[in-house]
């Protein structure tokens, strides 16, 4: 997690997080009643956080960001199941459309919930908000190809990650492999390395070793 704050600034961002959490609680009181068994863990708009943290919207996505990751935390060890994972990270992003880690492991979270249009929502979102960050398309394009089979689309994301400066050494080589269609479980296999080596999340980790493993296999049985 970034720290965008100086210490200077605790006392203050303290006061502002008090005062917005009394008036997050008086909206609460005011929302209508909904049945218990129905109940969804109430978010509010961006529009109506935004003025309760004096300015601080960065800190405002950094706290509710930290509850997006300990939602997906709770539940991939539990149900596996997060129906309210997209709404979390829709208000951190929209909270601080310039948030790329947001962006980047909220669209991975969704999509291992096999949310993938959710996914494909937020990535288009960053997409959209930081045109000149390589890495928001570049995960869009192997979300296209690692869990959807859609070589057309990833090759399209990926030529728009290859043509961003400062994108990573490793894309043209993926683009090319993709416009020669050759070479995909090698391909598949080198995204999900990257991710390993550059991700510090437990999950995606996890995540990336199994695939890998998988892989692997498929290479040695010919």
């Amino acid at each position: 997690m970034r720290v965008r704050f100086p210490i200077a600034c605790l006392c203050v961002l303290l006061g502002a997080g008090a005062a917005a959490a009394g008036l997050l609680r008086g909206l609460e009181g005011a929302r209508p009643p909904v049945a218990a068994e129905g109940e969804a863990p109430w978010l509010p708009p961006a529009g109506a956080v935004r003025p309760l943290f004096l300015g601080y919207h960065a800190l405002a996505a950094d706290l509710f960001w930290i509850r997006t990751v300990q939602y997906f935390g709770a539940h991939i060890q539990t149900d596996r199941r997060y129906p309210h994972l997209y709404r979390l990270v829709d208000l951190t992003t929209s909270l601080d459309p310039h948030f790329v880690d947001a962006y980047q492991l909220g669209g991975l979270f969704l999509s291992l919930g096999r949310a993938y249009p959710e996914a494909i929502a937020i990535y288009r979102k960053g997409i959209e908000h930081n045109p000149d960050r390589w890495e928001l398309p570049y995960d869009l394009g192997r979300m296209y190809i690692l869990d959807l089979g859609d070589i057309p689309a990833a090759l399209e994301w990926f030529e728009r990650a290859n043509a961003l400066p400062g994108r990573a050494h490793y894309v043209p080589r993926l683009v090319a492999r993709l416009r020669a269609r050759t070479g995909l479980i090698e391909a598949a296999l080198e995204m999900w390395e990257r991710m390993r080596e550059t991700t510090d999340n437990e999950w995606v980790r996890e995540t990336a070793t199994k695939e890998i493993e998988k892989l692997q296999k498929k290479l040695r049985a010919g």
